[in-house]
């Protein structure tokens, strides 16, 4: 359970994940290995509930009626008019219900969705797989290929 000081941390963070950075599941205390897991094993699970089960769709078709050009000399043409629209598509109608699903299953989990800004490029910080408590200056750290880490800014 949240206590009071996490939750308006967690809204903050929410909020500066919002200009530049990202989202991610985030459980005090867990490792990065171990969320991943939890993730996996959620998305499984999502995913056997909630199979891929695409449908074909079609884009709205309209007419175009017919429209009159007259030059100032006084002839004319008409071009016919003409449908448009109608083009075919696919959509998962399950893919909605699988992301609900999966977030439902990490919240079971503990895990909450933070919105985090990414670190700037000057902030020194403690590098680890666990996630740290979250504080004022928690960031995401992207050390290369994969998830970035999220970390606390060292301070002096």
């Amino acid at each position: 359970m949240l206590n009071v000081r996490t939750t308006i941390v967690l809204g903050g963070l929410l909020l500066a994940g919002c200009s530049g950075g990202g989202t991610v599941y985030y459980a005090s205390g867990v490792d990065l290995a171990t969320r991943d897991a939890d993730f996996g094993a959620c998305q499984a699970q999502a995913r056997m509930d909630f199979p891929i089960r695409t449908e074909t769709r079609f884009t709205t078709r309209f007419f175009r009626p017919p429209t009159r050009t007259c030059t100032a000399d006084g002839s004319c043409s008409i071009t016919p008019g003409y449908w448009e629209g109608g083009e075919r598509y696919t959509v998962d109608v399950n893919a909605d219900d699988r992301q609900i699903a999966t977030r439902a299953c990490m919240g079971s989990r503990g895990y909450a969705r933070v919105g985090l800004p990414v670190c700037a490029p000057e902030t020194a910080v403690r590098m680890s797989t666990i996630m740290p408590p979250l504080a004022d200056g928690t960031c995401l750290y992207n050390a290369g290929p994969g998830a970035p880490l999220i970390v606390n800014p060292v301070t002096p």
